[in-house]
């Protein structure tokens, strides 16, 4: 059995603190493939997050879907790491509207292709009930160390329930996206895609000072396994979660899980800023 390819898709984010959530936005706003029907953010303030989406719809000239701020707090009970920059360089925030009714699981139950590229709390409890989810597109684990990868660890009981149920997901590690790095020419190149272009360059430079070098676009590599699956290669099994967030790949081949284990970086780096670029030109004009 293949993966599906999908085309309709919820986004499901912690943007703020690391840029690879909003440059994973960015990419799926420049990929005509995949229509973006909701966001939901994830993890500590999630109505700031959520106006952190809306503002960038906003630069993207594009209008937002329903967008629901989820869970605060993982299931697990874990503290919330906060890099402390989140929205610093968005000016305003308070004016992006956010419709704080909107329930992120039940927004997630509806289907039919969740990319979830943050904690999974809210695919979790999304998944508790009825729905109607019928694959996932993950960023996270770590499949060539026991080093847990942040969005496992920071709600393993989340990720642990995700896994268990057995849904079909295609799953790129940090073991894998760490190989791609975003370098000077592909962030001149971003920049100078207009407004929200600007404004990515910018998170990446703030990412980058704080992170003390240059960062990987983690969560647009996961978004792009699924939309372009001939970029990369994958094996599959089912994935367990141990007690610490470490993740196991179980090799079988009826598993309902795809783990990423190759990519090319050049290919896969210049493929992701065409489609940012594409994204924040929108607005610009060009």
């Amino acid at each position: 059995m293949s993966f599906p390819i999908p085309k309709k898709v919820m986004l499901d984010t912690d943007i703020g603190s690391d840029v690879d959530d909003l440059l994973a936005l960015a990419m799926l706003l420049g990929s005509p493939e995949w229509d973006l029907t909701a966001v939901s953010t994830v993890y500590g303030d999630t109505v700031l997050r959520a106006r952190m989406v809306h503002r960038a719809f906003r630069l993207a000239g594009r209008p937002a879907p329903p967008i629901a701020a989820g869970s605060r707090q993982p299931l697990s009970g874990r503290p919330v790491w906060w890099a402390g920059h989140e929205g610093n360089l968005m000016p305003d925030l308070v004016a992006e509207a956010v419709d704080e009714t909107l329930d992120a699981a039940a927004l997630l139950r509806k289907g039919p292709t969740v990319a979830a590229i943050g904690p999974l709390t809210n695919v979790a409890s999304a998944i508790a009930q009825q729905h109607r989810i019928e694959q996932l597109v993950v960023m996270g684990g770590n499949f060539t160390s026991a080093e847990p990868e942040h969005n496992i660890k920071s709600d393993v009981a989340a990720a642990q329930a995700v896994f268990d149920a057995g849904l079909p997901a295609l799953v790129t590690g940090i073991d894998q996206t760490k190989r791609v790095v975003l370098d000077d020419d592909s962030l001149a190149a971003i920049r100078s895609s207009g407004p929200l272009g600007e404004l990515l360059a910018a998170e990446i430079h703030q990412f980058r000072a704080w992170l003390g070098r240059p960062s990987s676009p983690h969560d647009p590599i996961a978004v792009l396994a699924a939309i372009r699956p001939d970029l990369f290669t994958v094996v599959r099994g089912r994935i367990e979660v141990d007690s610490a967030g470490a993740t196991t790949l179980r090799r079988r081949d009826d598993g309902p899980h795809r783990v990423v284990v190759n990519l090319e970086p050049p290919t896969v780096l210049a493929e992701i800023v065409t489609r940012v670029r594409r994204a924040a030109a929108t607005d610009a004009g060009h």
